[in-house]
């Protein structure tokens, strides 16, 4: 018998931004980047439990949440 697979680690928010450069910034030599579009995703062990659950598999997340605006509802 089979159980789920266990996830265990830090949940984190990945953010694709595209955009393009066309100036460097005053005060270092830093590309400033024009927002086009962004996609949010799971990273790191949200990540992985996305992966596993994709492939079929039952799976378990252990992660620590926070109290805060950007966590949960």
């Amino acid at each position: 018998m089979r159980g789920p697979v266990v996830v265990l680690g830090d949940t984190l928010l990945d953010r694709d931004v595209e955009g393009v450069v066309n100036r460097l910034c005053p005060d270092s030599p830093v590309p400033v980047l024009d927002e086009i579009a962004a996609t949010d995703r799971p990273g790191g062990a949200g990540l992985a439990a996305v992966f596993a659950a994709a492939l079929g598999a039952e799976v378990v997340l252990v992660t620590a949440l926070a109290d805060d605006a950007g966590g949960p509802d």
